[in-house]
């Protein structure tokens, strides 16, 4: 029979686990203990403590003592925006940002990561093969560039704004983002946070942890790669509520790791 799959990967629980300790120094035992709650045995989290160091994400402080390294700080802040993606967000006027990427080279590995650095700003690729979003970023052209550039875009893609395009139908916007599902996806990740709030204290200290380490870990991932649409495409207010509700549960999910350090730190 096949070997069932980790529901996370060791090096996602160990970042997830210097996020929410409020120790800045863990051991390694801690990290072995912690990842057998997700079925991953201790060589496989000791590995990953080594190469997340080697990689200078981790730095090691003492011998079996891991604490963030320079690498990991950066990642640290980038992963934590998800409780500030709206404050980066404006009133739309109509305008949009529009971003020219086929001067660029086209290996498939330029293209993969092309496409992945202007999916998480939001740019959807039109018809024509522009790539547009809805001008409701704050910082204007330069920030929204170095956005796309720290996300991984080419330095020499162009990122201009237009106030209107003719003929409409060059946009297609209507199609660009399903609207629908990302609405679905507010209201499901709402519920999913109400309910498993309120079964926390039915389960045990383990339970608990696991439980919210894994829902804290999908939604805030769909705040991060949420376009971030504006009111006039999508249900904002829903949006809001799901980022507020995760902001309580990721202070509850906090609670339950520090009592599981207690136990086990």
């Amino acid at each position: 029979m096949p070997v069932s799959q980790p529901a996370i990967s060791a090096p996602e629980l160990i970042l997830s686990l210097v996020d929410s300790a409020a120790d800045p120094a863990l051991s390694a035992g801690y990290f072995v203990t912690a990842g057998e709650l997700f079925g991953i045995d201790s060589p496989t989290t000791r590995v990953a403590l080594t190469r997340l160091t080697k990689k200078g994400v981790l730095q090691q402080l003492e011998r079996g003592v891991y604490g963030l390294g320079a690498s990991g700080s950066t990642l640290h802040r980038t992963v934590v925006q998800w409780q500030r993606v709206e404050a980066a967000l404006m009133q739309w006027s109509g305008g949009w940002l529009m971003v020219l990427v086929a001067h660029l080279p086209r290996s498939r590995t330029d293209v993969r990561r092309r496409d992945r650095a202007l999916h998480l700003d939001g740019y959807a690729k039109t018809s024509t093969g522009v790539w547009v979003r809805p001008a409701n970023l704050r910082g204007g052209l330069p920030a929204a560039h170095r956005r796309l550039t720290d996300y991984g875009l080419d330095d020499g893609a162009i990122v201009t704004e237009v106030t209107s395009v003719w003929p409409l139908r060059a946009f297609e916007t209507e199609t660009l983002w399903d609207t629908a599902a990302l609405e679905r996806g507010y209201r499901q990740h709402i519920a999913e946070l109400a309910h498993s709030t309120g079964t926390l204290t039915g389960l045990g200290e383990d339970d608990a942890a696991r439980e919210t380490l894994l829902l804290g870990r999908r939604v805030t991932r769909a705040i991060l790669t949420d376009p971030l649409l504006p009111a006039e495409m999508v249900d904002a207010d829903l949006r809001s509520r799901m980022i507020r509700d995760m902001r309580d549960y990721d202070r509850l999910g906090k609670r339950c790791w520090r009592t599981f350090y207690r136990l086990h730190g």
